[in-house]
C-alpha cells in the first residue's frame, strides 16, 4: 500500500465529526442523503469549523441510500458541496456517472466510485470487473458486498488482494464485520466506522477501527 490505511468515520453532524477527530478518524464521511436540505451548511460547517478530510457521499435510493430527487438536482448539490470536499463519492451505476465526474472539475476532490451489493457477493470474476471498472472512471474503486456464508467473506479478500487497484472492500453486515478490519491486509485503502450509531450494516465504532488496526500492525 502507498499509504497506511485510513479510517473513515460516516457521520450525520458537526458533533458526530467533532467526536470523530476525538476518537482518531483519517477521514469524515458526509452523509448528505441523511440529512434532508442541512447538507451544504453541514459540509461548509465541518469544512471551516473542523478541518478535517471530508468525502461528501449524496447515496440514491437505488444503492442503499435517502436521496431521492431527481438527477439534475444531485448534480447540483454536488456542484455546491464539492469545494469543500477531499473526496467525492460517486456510483458506478449511476446512469449520470459522467456527469457527476464533471463536478469536481476544478477542485481539489478525489473521485471513489462505488458499488453496492445489498444481497450477494457475486463471483470474483464479476468483483474484478466491478473494481477495475470503478477505477477507470475514478481514483479509488469501492466494493461493498453482502455474504452468505465465510466463504464469500474469503472470497472478497482474495478479490482484494488480486486486483492490485486501489480499492476499498467491504463485507457487509455481521458476517462480514472483521472484514472492516482485516480487508485493510489485502490492500483495502479505506475501512469506514461510526461514532454514535451505525449507518452501514456491519460498521465498527471508529476507536475500536483503530485498535485493531494497531494490533495488525497497520497503524
Amino acid at each position: 500500500m502507498d499509504f497506511p490505511p485510513k479510517v473513515v468515520a460516516s457521520v450525520t453532524s458537526k458533533n458526530d465529526a467533532k467526536e470523530a477527530v476525538a476518537l482518531g478518524a483519517d477521514v469524515v464521511e458526509v452523509r448528505v442523503d441523511l440529512v434532508g436540505d442541512n447538507g451544504v451548511s453541514l459540509v461548509e460547517g465541518i469544512y471551516y469549523d473542523i478541518g478535517c478530510p471530508i468525502i461528501v457521499t449524496i447515496r440514491p435510493k437505488f444503492e442503499g441510500g435517502e436521496f431521492d430527487g431527481t438527477d439534475a438536482e444531485r448534480v447540483q448539490l454536488f456542484k455546491k458541496l464539492t469545494p469543500y470536499a477531499d473526496f467525492a463519492d460517486f456510483e458506478l451505476r449511476a446512469q449520470n456517472l459522467d456527469e457527476l465526474l464533471t463536478t469536481i472539475t476544478g477542485t481539489d476532490a478525489v473521485p471513489i466510485v462505488s458499488y453496492h451489493d445489498f444481497d450477494r457477493t457475486p463471483s470474483n470474476e464479476e468483483m474484478l470487473s466491478i473494481i477495475n471498472r470503478s477505477v477507470e472512471k475514478g481514483a479509488i474503486g469501492k466494493l461493498a458486498v453482502t455474504p452468505k456464508d465465510m466463504t464469500d467473506v474469503l472470497r472478497l479478500l482474495e478479490v482484494t488482494l488480486k486486483s492490485k487497484r486501489p480499492v476499498c472492500t467491504i463485507s457487509m453486515g455481521s458476517l462480514g464485520q472483521h472484514s472492516r478490519l482485516v480487508a485493510p491486509v489485502y490492500g483495502s485503502l479505506l475501512t469506514y466506522g461510526y461514532v454514535r450509531r451505525p449507518v452501514a450494516p456491519g460498521q465498527i465504532r471508529v476507536d475500536r477501527l483503530l485498535e485493531g488496526l494497531r494490533i495488525l500492525g497497520l497503524r
